[in-house]
C-alpha cells in the first residue's frame, strides 16, 4: 500500500483541494459519459419526418458555480423544431411520419400511436432515461472511478 507524506497543513490542505478538484472533473467526465449514453439511446427513438426534431438534440453538461456541482441537460426543440414537447408527450399522435396522405418522408404512411419504447414515438428522451435510473448510482460510480487519476507522494 502507498502512503502520503503531508509535511504540515499546508500540504493537508493542498492535497484536500487537488482531491476534491479531481473528483469533481471525474463526477464531470463521468455524469457526461451517462448522459450522452442517454442522448444517444432517445435518438434512436425521436420521431423521424424532416429530421429537424432529431437535428436539434442537444447535450450539455456543466460544472456550477461552487465548481463542486455539476448539471447536466439533454434537449429537443429550439427554434428548429418548437413542437419538441409535443412530440415528446401526446401518446395519440401518429408517430412517424404521418397519418395516410400526410407523410413527408418516402411517401409511407404512419401506422398510428405506439407505445413509448417501441420505436420512434412519443416519450423519446424519458422512456431511455428512466430505463437507467435504477442503476443510475452504480453506473456512474463505475464511470467515476474510471475518471478518477490521484498522483500521490510516495515515500
Amino acid at each position: 500500500m502507498a502512503s502520503v507524506r503531508l509535511d504540515g497543513l499546508k500540504d493537508l490542505q493542498k492535497a484536500l483541494a487537488a482531491t476534491a478538484d479531481q473528483m469533481a472533473d471525474a463526477t464531470a467526465k463521468g455524469i457526461y459519459d451517462m448522459v450522452n449514453e442517454i442522448a444517444k439511446e432517445s435518438s434512436r427513438l425521436v420521431p423521424v419526418d424532416t429530421g429537424a426534431l432529431r437535428a436539434s438534440r442537444t447535450v450539455d453538461v456543466r460544472r456550477t458555480l461552487s465548481g463542486l456541482g455539476v448539471e447536466a441537460e439533454i434537449a429537443y426543440g429550439g427554434a428548429a423544431a418548437p413542437y419538441a414537447v409535443i412530440q415528446h408527450e401526446r401518446l395519440d399522435l401518429w408517430h412517424p411520419p404521418k397519418p395516410p396522405g400526410k407523410t413527408v418522408v418516402g411517401g409511407r404512411s404512419g401506422t398510428g400511436p405506439i407505445e413509448p419504447g417501441q420505436g420512434r414515438g412519443p416519450k423519446y428522451l424519458e422512456h431511455p432515461f428512466t430505463q437507467h435510473m435504477d442503476a443510475m448510482p452504480e453506473n456512474l460510480m463505475k464511470r467515476i472511478r474510471a475518471h478518477v487519476r490521484f498522483d500521490r507522494r510516495s515515500r
